[in-house]
């Protein structure tokens, strides 16, 4: 019995030193992209190729330039696995969001506009004016790196949009967005610029300015949605 136990421990051994020196068992993969380039889907897929490893270190190569959308990997199996589940993930369409702006005057009437129910309550509690009214609004629509504007209808010559889309994270309604914005009225010029990240689905009250004095304050509001697609 001591004989047999003490053969087992060897293979064991003999065993274990065989894999360390011969390092593990690699495989190859091709991966062809719908949407993500090679140069982001490497980012994405870097920590799962050990290219420092000692021995049989992990390879990662593009089909051309990083603009391609072809990459190949040479990695353990499980590892390989991983790649295409994290490649899965992420090599989907960008997701295409919409802001519903609003421009909204604050004033010292007493009437409730139902055109701004959704955010009038925000409103009340963010500011101490007796009333408020829609002056304009507007829809646009864009993906992440994408800039749009819109000019509007309205008083005072009216009002125009312009926004920057900097980044769509998450989906449906655990996503956010974060886009830069800037409002102007065609005989005022610039009245407001802010910078905001903002959950799909909710209405959020970007901010306040009286452009010029006498006039009343004017409020901008967002609420962004992922369009389905």
């Amino acid at each position: 019995m001591k004989m047999k136990s003490f053969s087992v421990c060897c293979v064991a051994v003999l065993v274990l030193v065989a894999g360390a020196c011969g390092g593990p068992q690699l495989d190859t993969q091709t991966f062809e992209l719908r949407y993500l380039d090679a140069r982001t889907a490497a980012s994405l897929i870097e920590p799962y190729v050990y290219f420092d490893r000692e021995t049989n270190p992990g390879t990662l190569s593009t089909a051309g330039d990083m603009a391609s959308h072809v990459i190949t990997v040479r990695e353990t199996p499980d590892n390989l696995a991983k790649i295409a589940r994290v490649l899965a993930d992420y090599d989907q369409p960008a997701p295409m969001v919409q802001l519903h702006f609003q421009v909204i005057e604050a004033n010292g009437s007493t009437t409730t506009d139902a055109a701004i129910e959704g955010v009038e309550s925000a409103l009340r509690q963010l500011f101490r004016f007796r009333g408020y009214r829609l002056l304009a609004e507007a829809v646009l629509s864009g993906v992440a790196g994408s800039s749009m504007s819109q000019n509007l209808g309205g008083e005072r010559g009216g009002f125009g949009i312009q926004t920057h889309i900097r980044d769509v994270r998450g989906s449906a309604d655990s996503g956010t967005v974060r886009f830069d914005v800037g409002l102007w009225g065609q005989e005022l010029g610039t009245v407001f610029e802010t910078t905001a990240n903002v959950r799909m689905g909710q209405t959020m009250v970007l901010g306040s300015t009286r452009p010029q004095p006498g006039m009343e304050t004017l409020i901008l509001a967002v609420r962004p949605e992922v369009m389905k697609q």
